[in-house]
């Protein structure tokens, strides 16, 4: 058996942190994004209807973000490669701030902007990283069964 450094141990933790204080600071970004008066002008001027439409999409967006996260959480806690470890930790990130900015109406198409590329750079990342994370998959299948 291989001998593991705790450098290598502790690799995933900080990978891990690192993709949160992202998620993190991005939601702060777009909480930020626009002042209050400025959501209050938009949903004055916004018909009701659509107001709801927008809203329920931004819920169903956090919801896919925060499915990407934990997929993203789980595979940042096994080895990866640099390119793979960015793309894991800002891929969410922008998917986590992409239904804040769409529910504060000021910046809607920002906010479908940032869901489709995090998106997008969450799919290059699983397209680059196929062959590995199909046999992490496999190998966890089987402990999720017995769960």
């Amino acid at each position: 058996m291989a001998s593991v450094t705790p450098q290598q141990m502790q690799a995933p933790t900080y990978r891990r942190a690192i993709a949160l204080i992202a998620v993190a600071a991005a939601i702060a970004v777009a909480l930020l994004a626009s002042p209050p008066d400025a959501t209050a002008v938009a949903i004055r001027q916004t018909d009701p209807e659509l107001i709801l439409l927008l809203r329920f999409m931004a819920v169903v967006k956090a919801t896919l973000a925060l499915a990407a996260l934990g997929v993203s959480l789980w595979r940042l806690g096994h080895p990866a490669s640099p390119v793979l470890a960015l793309g894991y930790s800002f891929a969410p990130a922008l998917m986590c701030a992409a239904p804040i900015v769409i529910w504060q109406m000021t910046h809607v198409a920002a906010g479908a902007a940032l869901f489709q590329a995090g998106f997008a750079t969450l799919l290059l990342s699983l397209y680059a990283d196929r062959g590995q994370a199909t046999e992490l998959a496999k190998a966890a299948a089987p402990r999720l069964g017995r769960a």
